[in-house]
């Protein structure tokens, strides 16, 4: 009656590992909206750059308000039912995104986009996880799949960007609506019909606790990325949406608390560990958000199109493998994760120290290489390192509840609320410059030097003056990390490298379906 498989018993074994692959890199592959492609989008549609961050940021947010009941959703309907609706969905989201010319359908549409990829692509980690890591060592499972979810995210963007620079920027769009439906066609064949479990209702799910969770992320997804654009709290669409994110959190909280059924748990957050972890989420976000600076460079001093952009991201990908080499052999041998934290801490803090003094108005694109080995050396493993550390002794009664908030705390509070707040400083930092700068302008001119100086020059000197202040900022900060991490003794390690001894018994366990379900989170 119960078939926990994916595919009909006459699949073959390397036929159910291909079409597994297939289906993953698929979905890892999926995006409602191509972030290396939004120049050309707004030049195209005329809708302004902050709608296309507030879709990136929604589609991250319908992600997480899934997580939480996805266990729930996959006992109510069948694995094929789940697969083949949700791919159609995304087919039909990305089509809307390509074809309108409404901000709000974009954000709505990636929303639903979201939600939609959540529900899907849990049925295909979880045969993921049983083969990356069969003994349910889920720190392995971690090892393995960040460093193919992140490159993946890369490959993402430069297909995405060689696409429109053949054809056009909506090509990408129409290509994997077709794909998306293709792989239905494929889950519509080949899919078996059994359920995974016994049928469990949707009655128990707390819906006006989802409906708090929604609002209040997406008035902070609002304040993100339309702040700027707005002048911040002087504008009262700014003050309203920031009020209405205060008061349904609130809201959100008292609820959870009182309600039989909650929505969320906020049990993990008593924990000292998974505090320190949250703070180092922090800094992660702001390494992360820094990526915007490079981003200014290359685009305004270096004058590199979206395609070259794009390719700087591959340059990442050498790092993205190490860190996930590292971070196997580091769980294997069970040596406590303080040191890797420590170490990919400091591959961003190096990649910050080169970026610093690579601020010149010329820079041969083969030497910014090795910085962004080391950027993505520290992106890969802090995925890795600090999930492992909030929810390495978590039960999962606890995580699959707790989960949720945490991931949209990594991937899109932190992310965000620093891109944000670099571009605003960047901003200030450099009309201040040209304030600077325009006293030896004004010596030039009355000097009756004229052609000596520019206004473009001034102009391009203040961005590199801004750029390299702000990331002086980041390096003070990223210094101040590096010392908490190294003084701080990371629970049970107080003066020891020593090593975890692992009971081999538990090894031998299989994990519980909430467990895996909850693990999938640190995928995103």
């Amino acid at each position: 009656m119960y078939n926990r498989g994916l595919f009909h018993k006459w699949v073959s074994g390397i036929g159910t590992l291909a079409l597994i692959v297939l289906l993953l890199a698929i979905f890892l592959l999926s995006n409602p909206i191509n972030m290396v492609n939004v120049g050309q989008m707004v030049g195209s549609k005329g809708i302004m750059t902050e709608f296309f961050m507030f879709g990136n940021f929604a589609c991250t947010i319908g992600m997480a308000l899934i997580l939480p009941m996805i266990l729930r959703i996959k006992m109510r309907f069948r694995s094929k039912e789940l697969m083949i609706t949700s791919l159609i969905i995304m087919s039909a989201m990305i089509m809307v995104i390509a074809t309108t010319s409404s901000g709000e359908v974009i954000v709505g549409a990636s929303l639903i986009f979201g939600a939609a990829k959540m529900i899907g692509m849990i049925e295909v980690i979880l045969p993921v996880q049983f083969i990356l890591s069969s003994s349910g060592h889920k720190m392995r499972f971690y090892t393995v799949f960040y460093p193919i979810a992140i490159i993946s995210g890369q490959l993402s963007g430069f297909s995405a960007s060689l696409f429109s620079l053949t054809r056009s920027w909506q090509a990408p769009h129409f290509y994997a609506a077709g794909i998306l439906l293709l792989a239905a066609l494929v889950c519509l064949i080949f899919m078996h019909n059994q359920r995974f479990a016994k049928k469990m209702p949707l009655y128990y799910v707390d819906w006006l606790g989802i409906m708090l969770f929604a609002t209040a992320l997406m008035c902070m997804a609002y304040v993100f990325s339309f702040g700027k654009q707005q002048n911040w709290f002087i504008s009262h669409n700014i003050q309203i949406a920031t009020i209405t994110a205060i008061v349904t959190i609130a809201a959100l909280i008292l609820r959870q608390i009182k309600t039989k059924h909650p929505f969320l748990s906020f049990k993990l957050y008593k924990r000292s560990d998974v505090l320190v972890g949250l703070l180092l989420l922090v800094g992660q976000g702001m390494y992360i958000g820094s990526s915007s600076i490079m981003s200014i460079y290359t685009s305004a001093i270096l004058e590199y199109n979206w395609m070259t952009n794009s390719s700087i991201g591959l340059m990442m990908i050498p790092g993205m493998i190490a860190a996930g080499f590292v971070a196997f052999h580091w769980t294997k041998h069970q040596i406590p994760i303080k040191m890797y934290i420590f170490s990919g801490f400091a591959a961003n803090f190096l990649y910050t120290v080169m970026l610093y003094f690579m601020m010149v108005p010329n820079l041969n694109i083969e030497q910014l290489f090795l910085p962004q080995i080391l950027y993505g050396y520290g992106m890969c493993s802090l995925f890795i390192s600090i999930w492992i550390y909030i929810f390495d002794k978590v039960s999962p009664e606890i995580m699959l509840p707790s989960v949720a908030p945490i991931m949209v705390f990594r991937s899109f509070v932190t992310i965000s609320f620093f891109t944000a707040l670099f571009g605003w400083l960047q901003y200030k930092l450099q009309w201040q410059s040209v304030g600077n700068l325009s006293f030896y302008f004004d010596t030039i001119t009355m000097n009756n030097n004229p052609g000596t100086v520019s206004i473009r020059d001034i102009q391009l000197g203040a961005v590199l003056a801004a750029n390299k202040t702000l990331l002086g900022y980041i390096i003070i900060a990223g210094l101040g990390f590096l010392i908490f991490i190294f003084f701080h003794q990371f629970g049970k390690q107080k003066y020891r490298i020593a090593r975890y001894r692992v009971n081999k018994s538990a090894k031998q366990k299989q994990y519980k379906l909430s467990q895996q379900i909850a693990d999938v989170a640190g995928s995103i």
